[in-house]
């Protein structure tokens, strides 16, 4: 990993908001996250933190969204990624592509913690 930030001048970091809870659960596996309480039984509709697979189905997610460019440019773990370039000009070209698959996997950034 430290290979491929080498030479690099300009670097950004993003953070995903509440990450986990914007991947939703499939519909057939909701009742999987049951727990009940005295007030009744509830099943999640998006990912919990606690569930024992949810690391590496973000992580998975994550490898998805940035499929072509991880390690090029882009380094993610879960929540948090980051960008980096040897220009001004290609980090501006970074972001961009960064942005652009982040809208289209539906996510959303926290812009409080940019």
């Amino acid at each position: 990993m430290l290979d491929s930030l080498a030479g690099a001048t300009y670097f950004s970091t993003l953070d995903l908001m509440s990450g986990y809870w914007q991947v939703k659960v499939h519909p057939e596996d909701r009742e999987k996250t049951a727990f009940i309480t005295r007030y009744g039984t509830y099943e999640f509709n998006v990912m919990p933190f606690e569930l024992c697979n949810a690391p590496a189905t973000f992580q998975r997610l994550m490898n998805q969204v940035y499929k072509g460019i991880a390690y090029k440019y882009v380094v993610v773990y879960l929540d948090d990624t980051n960008v980096f370039s040897r220009t001004f000009d290609d980090h501006i070209k970074h972001l961009r592509e960064v942005f652009t698959r982040i809208r289209k996997a539906g996510l959303k950034l926290n812009i409080e913690k940019m």
